[in-house]
């Protein structure tokens, strides 16, 4: 067995992640080409992760820790499983869970407490799907691949190519995979572990609910693209501004910056003449208002779409106030819950949830304890709900204790916390309802 094969580290790493990670953006609504890849995909389950020794003895015979990345190995006796999912939540044998149950603790850990390392008997989920690579993406300038939300380690391969770690339950990550890519037919590989050294950052009060249970997408990023755009819609005395920041190469420009309903049509020839851009009178964005305009960026090789509404936040003495009045709270913590799915999202029941809480009086949410899948953040939005973002992070269960070894005290955790709350901000950062930032919780 080759040291590859062999290298289960990751799992254990206190890093971030690894391989063709690319940094954090906004969720955008894009008309640049995407191909989802949700639905049916091969799936095993094993009782530990290869690549250890517990991990490889539960193999089958002849087959090493990396085989089922290969492109000729052969998947047919493996189950299909729906993604996104939870795979604990999928499938029964003799009326019994076949891939294991649901795990819920609040202030401990559902295992024994050694950072970073977790127990040998470490449920793994092996993922494979073939997709085809339309024709018409041949022009463009990369390809990326996105998973919305993975519990909780996760490494890929296209191709029998590594890709990537990705770390972080419920946070995006998307990695650049235009070499591994190839015209056709092509293999995505996800082998997913319920316990990392990341689920020593994730001791919230809720159910432990492994699997890919977020979309996956492919997306085409044409050449003349923008790769990021941030919007920071202010509002004084009725009047509005837009302070708008563009990540974009050269070849994008010139960019049109478009708010039909106002009237304004800004045209930008390159980076340095981007601008603040006074609006005149427009309505605020409130909980009990919430205004939104339609905004339109287009660029050389793309129009990218969003919605904004006006509001300036502030804390002035003991007083937190939007828009200049102050503003009460009257609010509850919200986890992304559904009886049969978990968290996996659906639209539906997240709208009634929100719209049944404007009608008990229900203003905020905190969206305990993680990032919640981000059309939240757009029906909150439309609805509106002013919103604290929780970052996905809490160590509540080195309490008992007393705190010894608790990751927040060591400098080796330092990048995976800031790169927790950097992707964090960096999705959501264009939500109005979005008014107050949370680092984590206990």
């Amino acid at each position: 067995m080759t040291d590859q094969e062999m290298n289960a580290g990751y799992i254990t790493d206190t890093a971030p992640g690894r391989g063709l990670r690319t940094a954090p953006r906004s969720w955008l609504n894009s008309d640049a080409a995407v191909l989802p890849l949700n639905g049916d995909w091969q799936f095993r389950m094993l009782p530990a992760a290869p690549g250890t020794l517990a991990g490889d003895r539960a193999l089958p015979a002849g087959e090493s820790a990396l085989s089922m990345t290969s492109l000729d190995y052969d998947d047919g006796g493996w189950d299909v499983l729906q993604v996104p999912s939870h795979w604990v939540l999928q499938g029964l044998a003799d009326g019994e869970p076949k891939y294991g149950k649901p795990i819920y603790t609040n202030v401990q850990f559902p295992f024994p407490i050694d950072p970073p390392h977790v127990p040998e008997q470490n449920p793994t989920g092996d993922y494979r799907r073939w997709f085809e690579l339309p024709a018409d993406w041949s022009a463009a300038e990369r390809v990326l691949l996105r998973f919305d939300g993975v519990e909780s380690t996760y490494r890929v391969w296209l191709n029998g190519v590594e890709i990537g770690v990705g770390k972080g339950s419920r946070l995006v990550q998307e990695f650049d995979v235009s070499a591994a890519l190839q015209s056709g037919q092509n293999l995505l590989a996800v082998r997913v572990h319920q316990w990392s050294a990341a689920s020593y950052l994730e001791d919230q009060d809720q159910w432990w609910l492994p699997g890919i249970f977020r979309e996956v997408t492919l997306m085409s990023r044409p050449a003349g693209g923008i790769d990021d755009v941030w919007i920071r819609a202010g509002f004084l005395a009725g009047q509005g501004d837009l302070d708008v920041e563009i990540k974009a190469q050269p070849t994008a420009y010139p960019i049109t910056f478009r708010v039909a309903e106002l009237g304004i049509e800004q045209r930008w020839e390159s980076a340095a003449e981007v601008a603040i851009i006074d609006c005149g009178s427009v309505q605020a964005w409130t909980a009990e208002s919430p205004r939104l305009y339609d905004v339109e960026v287009i660029s050389a090789g793309e129009v990218v779409r969003l919605r904004t509404g006006f509001r300036t936040v502030q804390i002035i003495g003991d007083q937190f106030l939007v828009n200049g009045q102050r503003m009460v709270f009257h609010g509850v913590n919200r986890h992304e819950a559904h009886p049969e799915r978990g968290r996996v999202f659906d639209e539906k029941h997240a709208r009634a949830d929100l719209a049944q809480m404007k009608r008990f009086n229900i203003n905020a949410i905190r969206t305990s304890h993680y990032p919640p899948h981000p059309r939240l953040l757009d029906l909150a939005d439309e609805l509106g709900v002013w919103v604290i973002d929780e970052c996905d992070l809490e160590t509540h269960g080195f309490e008992k204790g007393g705190w010894i070894s608790n990751p927040s005290d060591d400098s080796r955790w330092r990048d995976a916390y800031l790169d927790r709350i950097e992707r964090t901000v960096e999705r959501d950062k264009n939500h109005p309802c979005v008014v107050m930032w949370s680092l984590g919780n206990e």
